[in-house]
Order: C-alpha cells, then structure tokens, then sequence
C-alpha cells in the first residue's frame, strides 16, 4: 500500500506540468510594472524642521512643517517696521524650494502690484526672511531618496496706516 502511494506521487510529480508549481510570469511583470511607476507629484515623507520631530503620521508632520515655516516667516517680517501709505490687505504667493540638502529659498515670488506700489523693497525683504529660516533637519524623501520640494505659500499682508 506505502509502496503504491509512493509510486502515484512520483508518477504525479514527473508528469504534472510545471506550470502548476511555478508562478506566472505575468504576475511577476505587473509587480515590476507597478514598481516603476512614480509619482513625481508627492513625496513619501515631508521636511523636518527641529520642532517637528515627534510627528507621528505624514500628514501631521505636513502640517506642522507648514505651521512653523509659516510662524518663523512671520516672526521675521514682523521684525521690519513696514510702513504703508494706505490700509493694506492682500496676499501674495511665494514658491519655496526646500533642496535634498534641506536648505530653504525662494523659487518665485509671484507679483502683486497693490503691495509692491505700497512697499516697494517688499520683494528683497521677504527674500531676505526667508533666506534666514533654519535648514530643516530632512529634507523631503522620495522611497527613502532625499528629494527637491517646492511648496507655494500664500503670505497675508495686513498693514495699517
């Protein structure tokens, strides 16, 4: 009996078709397909700046690099006396480029007449502040890779006479 089931399982084994025991290519090509697709528009992990740090989901460390790059900016523009002829409420938008070494400058600041006609150096000193803020700890990580990252920042300017 031992000796009959012994022979049926090599008989199934030597006979059956290897298709059985290996995988399919297929499988294998779309794994390598879906592995070489990247999407250039998101970063896996966003900069670090020192005070977040203990963030424990992506969105939350997005979110807080955005907070503090944002109160440091201010601090800074706050630290030039602005003087305006008129009351001033406006936004303009600054694209900032965060390198893989994790240092911070801007890309392009995007023209708004009504501020630059009130505060004419208004370019050179938000260059400036943003020159000053501290590199961040990481840069941006794309599969573990550190990566450029430009983000557009819209800065609220509010001034009184």
């Amino acid at each position: 009996m031992f000796l009959r089931l012994l022979f049926a399982t090599f008989f199934i084994l030597v006979f059956a078709s290897c298709d059985f025991i290996s995988p399919k290519n297929t499988s294998l090509q779309n794994l390598v397909l879906l592995d070489t697709i990247i999407d250039y528009n998101t970063v896996d992990v966003y900069p670090l700046l020192t005070d977040c740090n203990n963030c424990d989901t992506n969105e939350k460390q997005n979110q807080c690099f955005e907070n503090e790059l944002i109160k440091k900016l201010n601090k800074s523009l706050k630290e030039n006396e602005l003087k305006v002829n008129h009351k001033l409420i406006d936004t303009i938008y600054v694209d900032i480029l965060i390198n893989n070494l994790g240092e911070i400058s801007v890309s392009k600041i995007h023209d708004n007449q009504d501020i630059i006609h009130e505060i004419p150096k208004f370019d050179s000193i938000l260059r400036q502040s943003i020159n000053n803020l501290p590199k961040a700890i990481q840069p941006s990580l794309k599969r573990g890779i550190p990566v450029n990252t430009l983000f557009k920042l819209p800065i609220v300017v509010s001034l009184k006479e």
